[in-house]
């Protein structure tokens, strides 16, 4: 046996923003996880990643995670949908989403970063069109970093496609925890397949001492940065042995792949900050119009407050 060392890297970029949201607030950062092990089928069922296609037709391309939490809602970073597309082009790359919910699936089972459309299968994994997509009212990233997809048929579980519980509990999480996504493997390029890696979680207190912020919608990692890169926002970060009353045998989500920021941690939006939140929006693909476009990802939506 060998310990594994997680890196993630960055990207950072400096907008003009008012006075008061100096420090994290201004910075477009994103982790990517680095030096993991692939993962096999069955390990993380919960995992999506979200895809669009490449200019070669046939072939689509992960620009973003996410996570299964019942078969037809999905949790994600408001930044991959965001209003502004110029935020996730920053963030998730060039391969950010540029055309309607319709041309974007959400894709389980699959531990491939590239892959062609395919019909339900154990090698292709199960492939689904979003329907609607809803993110708070005042996310502002890093704020409120969270969004709730729909898609347009449920996904049917099995040993490799199953949700995860969401914690409800606020808890000061301790030890490690699982993360996953298409990382890099390199400087060159990103890894062909899903990655796993085991991160060190920071007491709240710690945290906020390293952003001297109010961290109590984050978790975060205690995690060194090195270089720089793009992608894996919205991917799961979850925690066993947590106590959280919702906790799943394949423990509990806890955090939504969000940030980092230099010399300081990775961050992760909080779930179980959202708990309330994601069970408002339960019904909500039932009641509002189809959204056809990032665009209008809160269109007809309650914000959170």
């Amino acid at each position: 046996m060998f310990e594994i060392y997680i890196l993630l890297f960055i990207t950072t970029h400096f907008v003009n923003t008012k006075e008061v949201e100096r420090g994290f607030y201004n910075e477009y950062i994103v982790p990517r996880v680095v030096n993991g092990y692939a993962a096999k089928h069955g390990d993380v069922p919960y995992q999506v990643a979200f895809k669009m296609r490449t200019p070669r037709r046939k072939l689509c391309m992960t620009f973003c995670g996410g996570v299964i939490i019942s078969p037809t809602k999905l949790l994600s970073a408001a930044h991959c949908f965001a209003e502004d597309p110029s935020i996730c082009q920053k963030i998730c790359g060039n391969q950010g989403p540029k055309r309607t919910l319709s041309h974007t699936y959400a894709v389980a089972g699959n531990l491939r970063n590239y892959d062609a459309y395919s019909e339900d299968s154990a090698e292709h994994g199960q492939w689904r069109t979003l329907k609607s997509v809803v993110y708070p009212r005042t996310y502002k990233f890093p704020k409120d970093d969270i969004a709730i997809l729909y898609t347009s048929k449920p996904f049917h579980f099995n040993n490799n496609v199953r949700a995860i519980p969401i914690a409800k509990k606020y808890i000061d999480y301790h030890g490690k925890c699982l993360v996953s996504g298409y990382g890099r493997t390199s400087r060159q390029g990103t890894s062909d397949k899903l990655l796993l890696a085991h991160l060190h979680l920071l007491p709240n207190r710690q945290c906020g001492l390293r952003f001297r912020k109010n961290m109590r919608k984050f978790v975060c990692t205690d995690t060194v940065v090195n270089d720089v890169g793009k992608g894996d926002s919205g991917g799961p970060l979850v925690c066993s042995k947590t106590g959280d009353p919702n906790e799943g045998p394949n423990g509990v989500l806890v955090g939504i792949v969000s940030g980092n920021q230099r010399r300081a941690a990775s961050f992760f939006t909080r779930v179980s900050y959202f708990a309330r939140y994601i069970e408002r929006n339960k019904w909500r693909m039932y009641l509002s119009p189809i959204c056809e476009r990032y665009r209008c990802g809160r269109a007809g939506w309650e914000g959170f407050d």
